[in-house]
């Protein structure tokens, strides 16, 4: 639908120290990417598929119990699922169509998620969010995770986004770490920013360290 703007004008006129361009269409699709086997032929950087959702679900109730609670307590629940992440059997249309993409980390043979990332595309904005990076704790320090963040990366670099984001959680310092050696710039310290669940009924506002690039 288009939006008739006729007698409409902005507050005041910007873009004096920036460059303008004419308003068109703007469209992020998830690209497909190919993956080889690791450590040994043990596991592979894939696309969450439709058999591993039960995985998945346990995995970040294991990996990132903290999100109970928050916006983003879907990825706890299996049933939340296939109407809001890609699925690599219906790739065609939700790659284009689905806000998350989840790249996982998958042990060959189990079918088991031991390590996973999530995007967010904020489509009209030509945004992506690096939103969650998270390893089971069964196998943390396995070296897992150097594949993933790089197809990660390749994902968000081709999906169509101009403007990348991400936030780290105040109390996880190798993520922070990641960011400021990978060149992104600082925006802020977001206090309170996410509700993070405590254990228990308690739950507490997080602040977290956000950061951009184009």
């Amino acid at each position: 639908m288009t939006v008739n703007m006729q007698g409409s004008k902005p507050y005041k006129k910007m873009a004096v120290t920036c460059r303008t361009r004419p308003v068109s269409e703007k469209r992020i699709v998830w690209p497909r990417f190919e993956s080889k086997p690791f450590l040994d032929g043990r596991f592979q950087v894939k696309p969450l598929r439709r058999q591993l959702i039960d995985s998945a679900a346990a995995f970040w109730r294991l990996a990132y119990p903290e999100i109970y609670g928050s916006p983003h307590q879907f990825l706890l629940d299996p049933d939340e699922y296939e109407k809001n992440i890609a699925l690599e059997d219906s790739w065609d249309k939700d790659s284009a169509n689905k806000v998350y993409c989840m790249t996982v980390v998958e042990e060959l043979g189990g079918e088991n998620v031991v390590s996973a990332t999530l995007l967010t595309k904020f489509e009209r904005n030509l945004q992506v969010e690096f939103t969650f990076a998270a390893t089971h704790p069964e196998y943390r320090k396995k070296d897992l995770t150097d594949e993933l963040r790089i197809i990660t990366r390749r994902i968000a670099h081709d999906s169509g986004a101009e403007y990348l984001t991400t936030f780290c959680e105040t109390w996880h310092d190798i993520t922070q770490y990641w960011c400021i050696k990978g060149g992104w710039k600082i925006a802020g310290i977001f206090p309170g920013n996410f509700i993070r669940w405590n254990g228990d009924n308690e739950e507490y506002r997080a602040c977290t360290v956000h950061f951009c690039r184009f």
